[in-house]
């Protein structure tokens, strides 16, 4: 089972445990705030939670109109700021008490995987700028202990000598103009990364942990002495965003204007939200009746992915915004409640208490929505970069399972492609293809992917390394397009 997997499993099991299908609870905002000490540690500290494949699964029924209802299931989620953190002691040094070290949010690569952000114990300081924190953060990941590192991540940065006197410091020079921080270090015996795997571990590490300061979207990261940082042979030349280094292929657009819209039933009069289960890359909603309990259709819909602004409490690099017709007489009376969770990629769940929702995320990652019948909506966002493109999303199986030759095959994802027709072909170690086929998925040429869950056979004669791959074969001249690649393993 892959550490993605895993991370959706645990995930989901702990807060539908913790939820179940009961009416939300309401959160108050001014008691949501994440910039608190982090009480879902523990989350972490175990880490078979948290993708790039990746998923959230929420439950809730909407209909004209929403009632007051919010996720209940509260914690930290971002990293301590510049006005909360402990300040360390000032007490002369003959009575002076060590001072506690701060809670630090910083993040880990993974092989294949979008990285996944921790609490660690960073220095005593007081942070005094934005320039301070930063350099806390990156000097408290270069420390962190054995503990303190995700199951299934790694931290390259460990491998980097620091230069003065062992205290795990680099030298930082931080400057910070606009939402741009340069980093420059000053290092004894190199960056300590060996190969290209290695090297982009460690650069995506460095720039999801410096772009973690609120307001920073983009890091350069410089040498003492010389034009470009290099990481082994890596050449750091530019400012990076965190979508720069993420691994997938494609960025998603940005506005209602490029989001997805869906039809539904707006005649609904009185239906109430519901929190089932949340698992790390996807959001489930389902509708049902306040007044039998029974489901219910839900309403029409828009979804769009846009900007956040991350120095407000719950706030991520980027929300995805969801918004049902409304029709009902009810009111929110201006309520805003706000759920955090100590977790990647989903950092809070806000609503207005009616019918706008929003999911505050670590960055811009691919997105997808499909309703698997008209009282479920299902909204995904992340998951394996290797399985997923801007038109296919592949679930099962997972990358480096291991399959049997001869055997069914399970395929199970959604698609957004012409007349919905997907294509598949299994290419051995040397290139060439050795089975091909194709199937539909429940929906074609919508603005709401389809899905599809079906079975393939496996050459009995192939053995080995392959690569599954799925793709739509242009109407233009059958070229394959949004192509995802599955590495494999036939047994």
């Amino acid at each position: 089972m892959t550490d993605e997997r895993r991370d959706d499993e645990i995930l989901g099991r702990a807060l539908s445990r913790a939820i179940e299908t009961i009416d939300l609870n309401e959160t108050p905002f001014e008691r949501s705030r994440i910039a608190t000490a982090p009480v879902r540690r523990s989350i972490f500290g175990v880490w078979q939670i948290a993708t790039a494949a990746a998923a959230i699964a929420l439950a809730l029924a909407i209909g004209s109109w929403l009632t007051r209802s919010t996720v209940g299931q509260p914690g930290a989620s971002a990293s301590p700021s510049a006005t909360s953190a402990p300040v360390a002691s000032t007490a002369p040094a003959a009575s002076a008490v060590p001072a506690p070290s701060v809670p630090t949010w910083v993040f880990f690569p993974r092989d294949g995987l979008p990285p996944v952000g921790a609490f660690v114990s960073g220095y005593p300081s007081s942070l005094t700028s934005r320039e301070s924190s930063i350099d806390t953060r990156i000097s408290a990941l270069r420390r962190a202990g054995v503990g303190e590192v995700p199951t299934g991540a790694t931290n390259p940065l460990a491998s980097v000598a620091p230069i003065q006197g062992g205290s795990g410091r680099f030298g930082l020079s931080v400057r910070i103009q606009g939402d741009l921080a340069t980093v420059e270090f000053d290092l004894s015996s190199g960056w300590g990364a060996r190969g290209s795997a290695q090297s982009l571990a460690l650069l995506q590490q460095l720039v999801y942990t410096i772009t973690e300061e609120p307001g920073i979207r983009r890091a350069l990261i410089t040498e003492t002495g010389k034009p470009n940082a290099v990481i082994d042979q890596l050449v750091v030349d530019k400012p990076l965003a965190r979508e720069d280094v993420y691994g997938y292929s494609f960025r998603p657009a940005l506005g209602k204007d490029s989001g997805i819209s869906g039809g539904g039933d707006d005649s609904q009069s009185h239906v109430a939200a519901q929190l089932q289960e949340v698992a790390a890359t996807y959001v489930r909603l389902a509708g049902r009746s306040t007044a039998t309990g029974a489901k219910a259709n839900l309403p029409s819909f828009s979804i769009w992915l846009e900007q956040s602004y991350d120095p407000n409490p719950g706030g991520g690099k980027y929300a995805l915004n969801l918004l049902f017709q409304w029709n009902g007489g009810g009111t929110s009376g201006g309520a805003s409640n706000t759920a955090t969770y100590g977790s990647t990629p989903l950092r809070a769940i806000t609503t207005n208490g009616t019918n706008v929702y929003r999911f505050e995320l670590d960055d811009a990652r691919p997105w997808r929505a499909y309703m698997p019948d008209p009282t479920q909506l299902v909204v995904e966002f992340g998951g394996d970069p290797r399985a997923t493109s801007d038109r296919i999303a592949v679930s099962v199986p997972k990358a480096g399972d291991a399959v049997s030759a001869g055997q069914q095959l399970q395929l199970t994802g959604s698609a957004r492609v012409f007349e919905a027709n997907v294509s598949w072909r299994l290419v051995d170690s040397t290139g060439k293809s050795v089975a091909t086929g194709h199937f539909n998925a429940s929906l074609g040429s919508s603005a709401v992917w389809g899905t599809f869950d079906t079975r393939i056979a496996l050459p009995s004669n192939v053995r080995g390394n392959v690569t599954l791959e799925l793709f739509e074969a242009s109407a233009k001249d059958g070229s394959p397009q949004g192509v995802v690649q599955i590495p494999l393993t036939v047994r």
